[in-house]
């Protein structure tokens, strides 16, 4: 026997080496769970162009060749991949060595996983080197999930969770060489098979791998990524503004709107705000298509432009002039200076980064108030208002981040807010229309009766506007020549976000509270599977700034819990933004014939569920009966699988076997009826006078049993009877 020897003399078996692995199904389980992380990583282009290809041909070449020398040493093969692993290492550290960012670190690190990956598969004589593999696809998987923009990345989560499910059912089986073979095998055919079985405990693990895969990536925490030296900025496009100096352009509108131009509606792509003038007189919808994703550690809505005058129908800027800021030629980071209000209140500084799918006009949206840029420019400009432009539009493929001092503001510091206006601040944020109506100021008046400080005035008209408003976006055109807000509050009650915005500004400008109009976009709807905010066209929106002396500029989103006019019955719940984007997402991928044919279904589910609704008594009358039919037949089916009711010397030795068993001794299983009778002679549980007759009612049932003769029917009355006076005298107290 071999093995060491430790200090007392006492030989210790050396542990013994685990033989190949031979199972085919297993090891291609394996290979295709490595192939569906490679493919994901490769997809969302995380690799360069000869890792992909060499890693999605070598691998299944890999997992080929160590099958076929599962038994040999391969020595020359362990050099030859420990000199690629090396290699590979060194190639991963030239190309970080120049790397600023961590963004810029991902291709090297995709990579060298790959070559691990593809240097791994050469050498799995092993089952536990195939679960190394499987542990290395999920690191993978990992890097292809934290680099993937979209809920596309489902397509290779699913399938890869599937066979996590299958591999984990076979990897519990024992090995070939764990099994004995028996000299003799008599087989004895079960109802469904194995073959029904086997799938049964593959579709049991794979559905309990997919819930806990799906559970635990859905609670994870979506960290903010670390920065090593500077945060993310590039430009794939760069398109220049023409004849830029500082102002706003936006590529989707017309050249004839601005102030005194025509009304221009909403087109899919290209929102109205964004541009010189906001008019409230514009309709229409814009798509849902991704304008940008957004990677912040909170949530915050992307300011854009801000809006002082308004004329009773529009929103445009008193001023317009800009002031040029260069590059930091350190860092190449443009540092933006503070608001003229100042910060009298305790800001978070949050590191936000943008990622640009669109066209978009040429405003560096960030959340307020921005106090360093990364930007690929040279220069940016910024206005009286601290709104940011380019001279480049946003273009698909930019990525620029916005370091921001966000306010952090309590109703107790709010309400605390002491000192005066500036006397400019107060001709500038309180404007208002020569022509307003006079019960736009009472209402005002009324709203605000008997709030006190700022604070509380703004709250009390946040909640009039929610609770006495409703969002419509097909609301129609107001008529010609009437105050587009006077409209709103007296006659329509509907509107929109530059609807609800612009009422709630008039209203506290008619306090003497210093507001302005601001315009950006949402904050989007965050991917629960990259952790990105997704940011659409239709996400652009209308909020308000309202300045609290000695604090400053304050955001309020009044349109947030403003009820749409038409809810419906789906817009009654609130859907988990999980099924949301799964929606989203097997809704791009499926072919329109598909998308028809389920609305209409989903049409017909839902007049269905109307119906239903309509006449509830019966359905619950109707759901009350179909569960009584499956408790009923539930119950016949149990019955039916006990068999039927025994009969002649059986029945007697049932109910002896069950008097016993009242009196605290059952038969045990592996009892024959003999050595039941002895036991329980032997433990004093019959008395005496009985044992005759428990006697009698074994012999009749061995004789029965193992005869195959059916006991005549007077013999079979009499152990029926000897089996009631045992249970009598047992009953009886002693």
């Amino acid at each position: 026997m071999s093995g060491t020897t430790d200090r007392a003399g006492v030989v210790r078996p050396r542990r013994p080496k685990e033989p190949p692995e031979d199972s085919i199904p297993l090891r291609a389980i394996v290979g295709a769970l490595v192939m569906v992380a490679l493919v994901a990583v490769v997809a969302q282009r995380a690799t360069d162009a000869f890792t992909s290809v060499g890693g999605l041909l070598l691998v299944p070449a890999g997992y080929v060749f160590s099958y076929v020398q599962r038994r040999k040493a391969n020595v020359a093969t362990k050099v030859v991949l420990a000199v690629g692993l090396l290699a590979a290492l060194g190639s991963f550290l030239q190309g970080v060595r120049f790397a600023e960012t961590v963004d810029e670190a991902r291709i090297p690190l995709a990579s060298l996983f790959v070559w691990v990956q593809v240097l791994h598969s050469f050498d799995v004589p092993r089952r536990r080197d195939l679960a190394f593999s499987v542990v290395s696809s999920l690191i993978l998987m990992a890097e292809a999930g934290a680099l993937s923009f979209g809920t596309g990345f489902l397509v290779f989560l699913v399938p890869w969770t599937a066979l996590a499910g299958a591999w984990l059912y076979l990897s519990q089986r024992p090995a070939t060489h764990e099994v004995a073979e028996p000299a003799f095998v008599r087989r004895f055919r079960e109802r469904g098979g194995a073959a029904p079985a086997f799938g049964r405990s593959l579709v049991a693990a794979t559905a309990a791998t997919l819930t806990a895969v799906s559970a635990v990536f859905l609670v994870l925490p979506r960290l903010p990524g670390a920065f090593v030296r500077l945060p993310p900025f590039a430009v794939r496009n760069a398109v220049a503004v023409e004849g830029f100096a500082g102002q706003v352009l936006n590529p989707g509108l017309p050249a004839s709107a601005g102030p005194g131009g025509p009304v221009v509606d909403f087109a899919p792509t290209a929102y109205p705000g964004f541009g010189s003038t906001v008019d409230l007189r514009a309709r229409g919808r814009l798509s849902d298509r991704i304008v940008m994703r957004v990677r912040t550690p909170q949530a915050a809505l992307w300011r854009g432009q801000v809006y002082d005058t308004f004329d009773g129908t529009a929103w445009t800027a008193s001023d317009t002039q800009t002031q040029t800021i260069g590059q930091d030629s350190i860092d190449q980071s443009f540092a933006i200076p503070a608001p003229a209000e100042g910060f009298g209140a305790p800001t978070r500084r949050i590191v936000t980064t943008f990622y640009v799918a669109g066209r978009e006009p040429n405003i560096v949206f960030s959340a307020f108030a921005p106090e360093q840029v990364f930007f690929p420019t040279a220069n940016l400009s910024i206005d009286a208002y601290g709104s940011l432009r380019s001279p480049i539009y946003l273009e698909d493929g930019m990525v620029y981040s916005v370091v921001s001092q966000v306010p952090v503001t309590t109703p107790a510091i709010l309400r605390g807010a002491i000192g005066t206006y500036d006397a400019a601040a107060v001709r500038r944020y309180t404007q208002l229309p020569n022509d307003l109506p006079e019960r736009d100021v009472a209402l005002a008046d009324r709203i605000t009766g008997g709030a006190v400080t700022t604070y509380d005035k703004v709250m009390a008209v946040q909640r009039w506007l929610q609770r006495n408003t409703t969002y419509n976006l097909d609301v129609p055109r107001q008529p010609p020549g009437v105050d587009a807000v006077d409209w709103f509050l007296f006659d329509e009650r509907e509107g929109f976000c530059e609807h609800i915005a612009s009422a709630m500004a008039v209203l506290l400008r008619a306090e003497g509270i210093p507001t302005r109009l601001v315009t950006g976009f949402g904050p989007g709807e965050r991917n629960p599977f990259t952790g990105y905010y997704e940011v659409r066209e239709a996400d652009a929106h209308a909020w308000v700034e309202v300045l609290y002396p000695g604090i400053g500029w304050v955001p309020y989103d009044p349109t947030f819990g403003v009820p749409p006019a038409d809810p419906g019955l789906g817009g009654r719940f609130i859907a988990p933004e999980v099924i949301r984007a799964v929606g989203r997402f097997l809704a791009s991928i499926t072919p329109e014939p598909v998308r028809a044919a389920g609305r209409a279904a989903g049409r017909a589910i839902a007049t269905a569920a109307q119906g239903v609704l309509a006449a509830w008594p019966v359905a619950v009358a109707g759901l009350g009966g179909l569960i009584a039919i499956g408790v009923l037949a539930r119950r016949r089916k149990r019955v039916r699988g006990q068999g039927p009711s025994p009969t002649g010397a059986a029945a007697a030795f049932v109910t002896l076997s069950r008097a016993l068993a009242e009196e605290g001794r059952a038969r045990r299983d592996h009892e024959t009826p003999e050595e039941f009778l002895t036991g329980v002679r032997r433990e004093g549980i019959l008395v005496q006078e009985a044992v005759p007759d428990a006697e009698a009612v074994v012999r009749a049932f061995e004789w029965e049993r193992f005869s195959g003769v059916d006991l005549p029917p007077e013999q079979a009355a009499d152990a029926l009877a000897a089996a009631a006076r045992v249970h009598e005298r047992l009953a009886r107290p002693s």
